[in-house]
């Protein structure tokens, strides 16, 4: 479990603890024993009572729309879900709606149980209310369905309903970087410079215009009140992860950091001893760079700015 699942482990610990009438915060040897054996037991019955347990808070059997919300709103945070998080309040009420029809204001355990059974491929009564059926049927019933294909697609549709804001805005960075990196790469490819140091001139001019864009991109994720203004101001919020945005500088670091090496090394590497090793013919169009005479050696570059 992640650093944010504190309310989740609190949660569950009140709802062990509940059922064997231990009341405070601690627990002995035996009981640790006790919890780690129910937590552990990957039997449908065994889940289904602990989450029962952790949802009926003031245990009497019976769970309210409140404590479903409650309950699924832990259960996304604690596992990054943040698109289910968001839509707890609705996903409580289609639930309700669903294994509550007599609007008696609570559900049984049996009918949490009907829910959670339900095959991944079978709908409920009400559609949108299927995401969240498997959803908690796969973290509380440990069936794994033999198509690999089938569970490949399973995991792919929930990554990119939690991911689809990250997804698209680093697909637009990857492209402005792949667009400035070719058009400075074609750009060097018809001078004289590929000449004599060929392709890798390219390759150090690409990584240089990528870092200039990426230098010049930096600091805004860090820019806190204009991120909190964009967040709390405007509307891109919708499909702009704002939340985001120190993974996002991390991101643009790592990109400098690649660019900044794909300079470097290609002029290091490459480029200098081209220069070194060219003929004068070759080398004559470079002379308004590197000067009439054409450097003697690799310490010429080292020194010269």
């Amino acid at each position: 479990m992640n650093k944010e699942s504190k309310e989740f482990a609190t949660e569950l610990f009140r709802a062990l603890a509940q059922r064997r009438h231990i009341f405070g915060d601690t627990i002995n040897k035996g009981q640790l024993k006790e919890f780690w054996e129910q937590i552990s037991d990957e039997s449908f019955d065994s889940r289904l009572q602990t989450f029962f347990d952790m949802v009926d808070k003031d245990a009497d059997g019976r769970i309210t729309e409140e404590e479903v919300r409650e309950i699924i709103g832990l259960s996304a945070s604690a596992n990054k879900l943040s698109n289910i998080q968001k839509q707890a309040q609705e996903y409580a009420a289609l639930i309700m709606e669903e294994l509550d029809p007599d609007n008696k204001g609570y559900i049984m355990v049996h009918n949490l149980e009907t829910l959670l059974l339900q095959a991944p491929n079978q709908s409920v009564r009400v559609g949108d209310s299927k995401v969240m059926s498997q959803l908690l049927s796969q973290k509380l019933k440990p069936t794994i369905d033999n198509n690999p294909v089938r569970r490949w697609c399973e995991k792919a549709k929930y990554f990119l309903m939690d991911n689809w804001k990250r997804l698209w805005v680093m697909a637009v960075w990857i492209a402005i970087m792949a667009g400035l990196f070719t058009y400075k790469f074609i750009q060097y490819r018809n001078r004289a410079a590929y000449g004599v140091m060929g392709y890798c001139v390219c390759v150090a001019k690409g990584g240089a215009e990528t870092v200039k864009f990426n230098m010049a991109l930096i600091l805004l994720p860090v820019c806190r009140n204009t991120i909190t203004w964009l967040r709390n101001k405007t509307r891109l919020s919708v499909a702009v992860p704002f939340d985001d945005n120190l993974n996002f500088h991390k991101v643009i670091a790592a990109g400098i950091a690649v660019g900044v090496g794909l300079h470097v090394i290609s002029h290091v590497t490459c480029d200098f001893p081209r220069i070194l090793n060219a003929n004068p013919e070759k080398y004559a169009p470079m002379k308004p760079y590197f000067g009439d005479v054409q450097p003697p050696n690799y310490w010429w570059f080292v020194k010269s700015w």
